[in-house]
C-alpha cells in the first residue's frame, strides 16, 4: 500500500516543528527540576497537543515525532501515553472526567508499564519502580501492576507515592525512584484493553525515536558539509558518505514503520499490534545507530559536553529500552506469527 500524509497533516507537522524549534532551549530545560518548564507546558497545552479530542492517533504520532526531533525535555511523551491509555482503556465516565485535566495541562503523567515491579492487592499499590522518567514533576503515574485477578492498569496519584532522585542516562527525561507503600488506587483502567494501550505507547515511543534519529543524522550531515580535512569537506570522503547513507536508510525505514503502525491503530487494523512492535524495534535501533554515527561524524567535538550529540545518544538509549528493546519486540512478533499459524 502507499501511505502518505494529507496536506493538512503535513501543515500540522510543519507548524509543530517551527514552534518547537523556536521554543525549546535544551540546555536551559535540562537544568530545571524534571527538565520541566511550566511556561512552555502552558503554551503546549494551549495548542491542544496534550489530548485534544480532535486529533487522530496519526496526528498525535506526528506530534511525538516532532517532539523527538526537538529532543523536547520533560513529561510530554508520558502525558501523551497516559491520555491514549485513557482513550483506549478508560470507561466513558473516566474519559469524560479525566481527559480534560490532561488536555488542559493541569495533569502531567509519567509512565511505568514494565511488568513485575508493582503489586495491586486489596485496592492497595505496593512496590518500587527504580527509574521512572520525569517522576519528580508528575501528577499521575500510569502503572502496570500484578493483581490476583491478572494484570492491572492503574492511574495512581503522585501524592500517593514516595519519589527519590535517581541516576539515569537521559538528561532530557531525568528519572527518579518511585515507591508505593500501600497507595490507594486513583483509577483502574480496563485490563481487557491492555494490549491496545501497549500498542499506542510503543508507537509513540517509536515516533519520538524517529524524530530524534532524523535530527541527530541531520546535524551530522550539516557538519560533514562544513568541516574540512585535506582541503575537502569530510562529507566527500567515502567512509563518511557510507555511514550517513546507511543511517539515513535505517531512519526512513523506521519512519514508514511508525506511520503505518499509527495508521493501523487509528483504523483498528488487525495488524496493529504487530505493526506497533515492528515500529518500536526498528525505530529504537535506528535512533541508537543514528545518534552513535552522529558522534562519530562530528569527531572530537561530538564527544564533548558542550555539543548536543551526546544528549541525542542518551535519549536513544532510553527510548530503545522503554517498553522492551528490539529483541523483545521481535520475540513477541514471532510468537504472534506462530500463534496465527
Amino acid at each position: 500500500m502507499r501511505f502518505a500524509l494529507t496536506p493538512e497533516q503535513q501543515e500540522f507537522r510543519e507548524t509543530a516543528r517551527r514552534f518547537l524549534a523556536e521554543r525549546v532551549d535544551l540546555r536551559a530545560l535540562i537544568a530545571l527540576r524534571g527538565a520541566h518548564d511550566p511556561n512552555l507546558w502552558k503554551s503546549i497545552a494551549g495548542l491542544g497537543w496534550l489530548g485534544d479530542e480532535d486529533l487522530t492517533f496519526v496526528e498525535t504520532t506526528l506530534l511525538a515525532e516532532e517532539a523527538g526531533r526537538a529532543l523536547l525535555p520533560g513529561p510530554f511523551l508520558g502525558t501523551l501515553i497516559a491520555s491514549e491509555a485513557l482513550r483506549a482503556a478508560g470507561s466513558p465516565e473516566q474519559r469524560r472526567r479525566l481527559l480534560p485535566a490532561f488536555a488542559s495541562g493541569e495533569k502531567k503523567a509519567s509512565v511505568a508499564l514494565d511488568p513485575g515491579a508493582v503489586r495491586f492487592v486489596r485496592n492497595r499499590v505496593r512496590g518500587e519502580l527504580p527509574a521512572v522518567p520525569c517522576a519528580e514533576v508528575a501528577d499521575v503515574f500510569l502503572v502496570l501492576a500484578a493483581a490476583p485477578d491478572g494484570p492491572a492498569l492503574l492511574l495512581v496519584s503522585a501524592s500517593e507515592a514516595i519519589v527519590e532522585t535517581a541516576a539515569g542516562a537521559d538528561l532530557t527525561r531525568p528519572v527518579a525512584r518511585v515507591r508505593f507503600e500501600g497507595a490507594k488506587v486513583a483509577e483502574r483502567l480496563s485490563a481487557e484493553k491492555l494490549e491496545r494501550v501497549g500498542d499506542r505507547a510503543r508507537v509513540l515511543v517509536a515516533a519520538d525515536a524517529v524524530g530524534g534519529a532524523a535530527k541527530a543524522l541531520g546535524m551530522a550531515v550539516d557538519y560533514a558539509k562544513e568541516r574540512e580535512q585535506f582541503d575537502r569537506p569530510i562529507g566527500s570522503f567515502q567512509a563518511v558518505k557510507h555511514r550517513a547513507a546507511d543511517a539515513w536508510r535505517a531512519v526512513e525505514a523506521a519512519r514508514l514503520a511508525v506511520w503505518y503502525a499509527a495508521w493501523a491503530i487509528a483504523n483498528d487494523d488487525e495488524d496493529a499490534s504487530m505493526a506497533s512492535r515492528a515500529a518500536k524495534a526498528v525505530a529504537g535501533d535506528a535512533f541508537v545507530r543514528a545518534a552513535a554515527d552522529s558522534i562519530q561524524i562530528h569527531g572530537g567535538i561530538g564527544f564533548t559536553w558542550e555539543h548536543d550529540a551526546h544528549l541525542f545518544y542518551r535519549r536513544a538509549l532510553a527510548d530503545q529500552a522503554m517498553l522492551g528493546d528490539a529483541s523483545e519486540q521481535r520475540d513477541a512478533i514471532a510468537a504472534g506469527v506462530l500463534a496465527r499459524g
